[in-house]
């Protein structure tokens, strides 16, 4: 079904003040939503004991396999195409990914997961490696690490966040020595993932020669300051720009929840902590890899469901994309979509429905444009750089 974009009437913005307790709560819902089951509650009441006499779980050894969520050879979920689809042969892969996976952990109250959790304690996992993971196995190699990741609850705990990108930047580091070897690379996140690839593009790679080699950012589903710029990171405004950042944060025309995500928000910039940051958002519309102007629906060439039980573990073939589905349009901070009601049992969950926000699904909804985008990205990487 074709659905043309709809411009939404001017309006004046509720700015909601919860700060990083309000982003807390978007992912509590959107994670509550893909378990479904009220126990998740429980571990929003924190662990019971204070996190300076806690002790963290054993970090990874990432130069085992079993620290990494994702690893080439390995024929898993985030190899899995919809239907007319192929995933890039890993031998002839042009490119890398660096994958920062989400909140993907549901147990009990803990400050930080275990890494080696299992799918039944971090159900998400599968849904992140088939949803938003393969969007990049037409063009890369796909490195996903596993981390100790903040819970839930722990999300605005900076402790408990220092021991999860401790672990990204190891893991990164183990990347970069043992399986880079000069290649170009894309990192990609998604929501806390997106908190941790902010800092480390700031640490591991924008100052450094690897800078040369990053294609691309796509920072999506979290608070992306548009001022990377000032650290050698400029927003993306072009289809086959390079070297740069790509982020949104989607949600409903005419809604005002998703501001949770992008207002005030703690982010890490030039060796510290900002709290309450005041920068706008970066807003990239994935249909047209620009900051201005709107997408109709007819641009949008497939949305992909959020990913349901049973997964398995292997690669398998994905539902057929829907062609179509939504435009998009970058308006304060948010990208605003349009889904029509005949769709919403495919594209709309609680968090949607109450708040707006499309969190849960922020790659699916653009799934084929991501994934053209990407290939056109290392393209235009490999003609810069002269790479035949």
């Amino acid at each position: 079904m074709t659905v043309a974009w709809r411009s939404a009437p001017k309006r004046r913005w509720i700015r909601l003040g919860f700060g990083c307790f309000g982003a807390v709560v978007v992912l509590l819902l959107a994670t509550f939503t893909a378990i479904g089951g009220w126990g998740f509650v429980v571990s929003m009441r924190g662990p019971a004991t204070p996190f300076a006499a806690s002790t963290p779980p054993p970090a990874p050894d990432y130069a085992a396999r079993a620290a990494w969520l994702a690893f080439p050879g390995r024929d898993g979920l985030e190899r899995s195409t919809p239907p007319g689809m192929r995933a890039v042969d890993e031998r002839a892969a042009p490119a890398d990914v660096f994958f920062v996976h989400p909140t993907t952990f549901s147990g009990s109250p803990v400050w930080n997961a275990r890494f080696d959790a299992s799918d039944t304690a971090a159900p998400l996992y599968p849904a992140v490696l088939l949803g938003q993971v393969s969007a990049f196995n037409g063009c890369c190699r796909l490195y996903a690490p596993r981390y100790r990741q903040a819970t839930l609850a722990a999300l605005k705990t900076p402790a408990a966040m220092e021991i999860a990108y401790g672990d990204i930047a190891r893991a990164f580091r183990n990347y970069v020595a043992h399986q880079n070897h000069g290649r170009p690379f894309i990192i990609a996140s998604h929501s806390q993932g997106t908190a941790h690839a902010i800092r480390l593009l700031q640490e591991e790679i924008l100052k450094t020669p690897l800078k040369r080699q990053l294609v691309a950012a796509y920072l999506i589903g979290g608070y992306v300051p548009d001022t990377l710029r000032a650290v050698g990171l400029p927003v993306c405004d072009d289809a086959r720009q390079t070297g740069c950042v790509l982020s949104y944060n989607t949600s409903e025309t005419g809604r005002s929840g998703a501001r949770m995500i992008v207002d005030g928000k703690t982010y890490w910039w030039r060796g510290a902590l900002v709290v309450d940051g005041k920068p706008d958002a970066v807003c990239v519309n994935p249909l047209t890899g620009r900051r201005a102007g709107a997408a109709q629906a007819e641009a949008n060439p497939g949305s992909l469901p959020f990913p349901t039980a049973p997964f398995g573990h292997a690669a398998k073939s994905l539902p057929p994309l829907t062609r179509h589905l939504t435009g998009a349009v970058c308006r304060a901070s948010l990208l605003e979509v349009d889904v029509p009601w005949s769709e919403t049992s495919a594209f709309s969950d609680k968090l949607s429905l109450i708040f707006g926000s499309y969190h849960l699904n922020d790659y699916g909804m653009f799934y084929g444009a991501l994934r053209r985008d990407a290939v056109d990205r290392v393209a235009a990487w490999q003609a810069a750089n002269d790479v035949r």
